[in-house]
């Protein structure tokens, strides 16, 4: 469940806005898969993953049916600290929380640049492969309505 304070913070980062309205809601992205996280010391890095809602109705085969599939790409600028974990084959996290930086004490050993109040985190709820967090001076969200190709997964 996102609260109301996490829904303002996509309405601040580029595209999060578009996002919602697409969704017609604040993405929880549960069970959403990670398709590639493209790290760059210089530059922009990009975080992909494959999203959509979960309704209620069941389909035909017994299995929650999912809509509105999303490919949202975030775009991460001047990464100053992650966290990563649990690399797989498949990367599905329970979550994402989009929200603005939190006062990590034990991470300012790590940070490679000073934190601003601006700063933006990403939290991936572990599930299964990849959890953990990224924070970076600004993101902008972009996306593109489909299912991922074979080839993305």
């Amino acid at each position: 469940m996102v609260s109301s304070q996490d829904v303002g913070i996509y309405h601040e980062v580029a595209g999060g806005t578009e996002l919602l309205r697409w969704f017609g809601q604040a993405p929880s992205f549960h069970d959403a898969e990670i398709l590639s996280l493209d790290l760059r010391r210089e530059g922009q890095s990009a975080l992909r993953l494959h999203g959509w809602i979960m309704t209620d109705p069941v389909g035909e085969d017994g299995c929650i049916t999912l809509n509105r599939h999303v490919i949202v790409t975030f775009a991460l600028n001047d990464i100053m600290d992650l966290q990563l974990e649990g690399f797989s084959i498949q990367n599905v996290i329970g979550g994402l929380i989009l929200r603005r930086a939190r006062d990590r004490p034990e991470r300012r050993g790590y940070l490679a640049l000073d934190p601003l109040p601006q700063d933006i985190e990403i939290e991936f709820e572990p599930c299964y492969g990849l959890s953990g967090l990224i924070r970076a001076r600004s993101i902008a969200i972009t996306f593109q309505p489909c299912k991922p190709d074979a080839q993305d997964g």
